[in-house]
């Protein structure tokens, strides 16, 4: 598991801007979408694979998983522990001035709605945490409207985009002030690519001139390594 290891990761880590050496590993990017990551996800390799899958694995333990364990309060504070990882590294990674003024946070919706007994507002919580003090315009934009299985726990095929659009939606009631002049979708880990295009569609419909920008802690590294 992961403690100092996931420290480190962040430490000596920069966001990268995704580009045309990687845009192919994730095939529903448009090509006018802006992404930064942190680092490399390898799916499939577990803990073994490095700092960045520890930090993730971490990061995305569900409660109902750390309730499951035999080392319920270790496990919790591995989580903790990763959060403030990534909070650390968002702050390091953004600019007082751009937080403060030009840019609304908006962490994508979890699989699960709040009141949910397995809800996990990591995403807005590494935020709140990472802007602390700092005059950050932080906003759940986006929400589902029925529960759903997260893809990465999901046995069969995973759920179409079509699917998404139906169930990720605008919530109004986050809209009284008006958007910064970039958006900033915030996620653990790009895959597809999916999450965001949803996501940017449904704040283009409302918003068609809204620049957007997306920030993912990893992305998945399609790299097959040989023996």
């Amino acid at each position: 598991m992961s403690g100092s290891r996931s420290e480190s990761a962040a430490d000596l880590a920069t966001f990268a801007w995704i580009d045309e050496t990687s845009r192919g590993d994730h095939w529903l990017l448009a090509p006018d979408d802006h992404c930064l990551f942190l680092g490399e996800y390898l799916p499939g390799r577990g803990w073994g694979a490095g700092d960045f899958n520890n930090l993730i694995l971490d990061f995305k333990r569900s409660p109902a998983r750390i309730r499951a364990s035999s080392r319920s309060a270790a496990v919790r504070e591995f989580k903790e522990r990763a959060i403030e990882t990534v909070a650390g590294a968002l702050r390091r990674g953004f600019g007082r001035a751009a937080v403060e003024t030009a840019l609304t946070f908006v962490p994508m919706p979890a699989s699960k709605r709040p009141g949910d007994d397995d809800y996990c507002d990591r995403l807005l919580r590494a935020l709140n945490c990472a802007f602390e003090g700092w005059d950050a315009d932080i906003r759940p934009l986006l929400r589902h409207n029925g529960a759903m299985h997260p893809d990465h726990e999901r046995r069969g095929e995973r759920l179409r985009r079509a699917d998404l659009m139906r169930l990720m939606e605008l919530d109004g009631t986050q809209l009284m002030q008006p958007l910064r002049p970039v958006v900033a979708l915030f996620d653990d880990v790009l895959t597809s690519g999916k999450h965001l295009s949803v996501a940017k569609a449904r704040i283009r419909a409302r918003f068609p001139d809204q620049a957007l920008i997306a920030v993912f802690v990893a992305r998945v590294s399609r790299v097959r390594h040989r023996c």
